[in-house]
């Protein structure tokens, strides 16, 4: 009936890493959505919350509830904040647009971008700020690539599982001094010449367990020992070695 209100709900999306920087939280985005809903005087009907869920994929809890939602015709209408907190992929921006929404005639309101799908200008402006969402994405991911080869090749930590004797602490290495002792342990039996076998055997038998209390297996033990120049202050980037900014567990050596 013509009369009768939209019904209308509320997709709200915040990544992990951007919690503190996106500007806007997730009580935010709904309080804002809310407001836009009462202006047009719609009904609400819930809101869908994806906290935690990168933009670069469509497999999130919450959405694809509102997809269901939306096909068994429970939703006319989507607010959203911003148009990336539904993808910050092109691709799969038109695809919610054009084989969920578009087919199922529910209308899209952006707060950010003034944007209504109810029109036809709205409808054509999405395919465009998808395409820039998009760019933005890429240059960010192209940056922030750019950032972690110069700091490897600048001797810093990037990331990724912290080598045996380490942990990250605040984006750096910081000496975790329990394992420190086991690899200085298992460079002085190496230093008497001890089997990786045999080293293994020792520490078992003293009850010395490795990371996550496993015990410490012949092929870690070798692992550590070919990671010497590593504990001596030197990394590898681009198959040369440079000088590490991360502390030393063995005595410092300097690149040749």
């Amino acid at each position: 009936m013509e009369n009768e209100k939209k019904r209308a709900c509320i997709y709200i999306r915040v990544s992990t890493e951007a919690q503190e920087s996106e500007g806007y939280s997730l009580e935010e985005q709904e309080r804002l959505c809310k407001a836009a809903i009462d202006s047009k005087e719609w009904e609400y009907v819930r809101t869908y919350c994806d906290g935690g869920f990168s933009g670069k994929t469509v497999d999130r809890p919450a959405l694809q509830e509102m997809f269901k939602d939306i096909r068994d015709g429970l939703i006319e209408a989507v607010l959203i904040y911003k148009l990336d907190r539904l993808s910050r992929s092109q691709k799969d921006t038109l695809m919610i647009l054009e084989d969920v929404f578009l087919p199922n005639k529910v209308d899209v309101v952006s707060l950010k971008e003034t944007l209504d799908t109810s029109t036809p200008w709205g409808r054509a402006m999405i395919g465009i700020l998808a395409s820039f969402n998009q760019l933005d994405r890429e240059t960010i991911t192209m940056r922030t690539s750019m950032g972690r080869r110069a700091k490897a090749k600048a001797g810093g930590y990037t990331g990724g599982r912290p080598t045996f004797g380490y942990k990250a602490v605040s984006k750096e290495l910081l000496i975790d001094e329990r394992e420190a002792w086991i690899v200085r342990e298992i460079f002085k039996m190496r230093d008497r010449k001890m089997s990786y076998r045999a080293i293994a055997d020792d520490l078992a038998r003293r009850n010395i367990l490795g990371r996550d209390k496993l015990p410490i297996s012949f092929s870690t033990v070798g692992s550590i020992i070919n990671h010497e120049d590593f504990y001596r202050g030197i990394k590898e980037y681009a198959g040369q070695k440079v000088q590490g900014k991360h502390p030393v567990i063995l005595g410092r050596r300097e690149v040749e």
